[in-house]
């Protein structure tokens, strides 16, 4: 009779998981909803890769086949992509891993620390302040 084209795609039945605090990626089997995988993983969210920015999907959704998503803990949530992170996301779906490279700063003589070495107090986190933004209003003053 007549030669008929279908314009539907097959969806594929797996999903990307990316765990960049361990380094490591799953293919999740469908249909699992974000729930399963939080209940996993606690402290984390799952987030679905989309622009560079970290957004939580809701615990009910289902994930989508052929999907990207990545396991970021509660802090890092609605916060901002590195390039390394990225970089790393992209080799990943990629299927190639990055190379860890292992050069080294050497520090000049009569230095006493290493260029490059964060300072740290004594608990081990590093010493930076973080200026937050602080609106200054000033009053409106109005002839009577």
């Amino acid at each position: 009779m007549g030669n008929i084209s279908s314009c539907i795609t097959a969806q594929p039945d797996t999903a990307k998981l990316i765990d960049l605090h361990r380094g490591t990626l799953r293919l999740l089997a469908l249909p699992t909803t974000a729930a399963d995988l939080m209940l996993e993983e606690p402290g984390r969210l799952v987030s679905l890769v989309r622009d560079r920015r970290f957004s939580a999907i809701k615990a009910d959704e289902i994930l989508v086949g052929g999907g990207v998503y990545v396991l970021i803990p509660v802090s890092r949530m609605n916060g901002r992509v590195a390039d390394s992170e990225m970089a790393a996301i992209v080799s990943f779906c990629s299927g190639r891993r990055l190379k860890r490279r292992s050069s080294k700063v050497v520090a000049e003589e009569g230095c006493d620390r290493v260029l490059g070495e964060a300072e740290s107090d004594v608990n081990g986190r590093r010493n930076h302040r973080v200026k937050q933004w602080k609106p200054a209003l000033e009053p409106i003053h109005e002839g009577i």
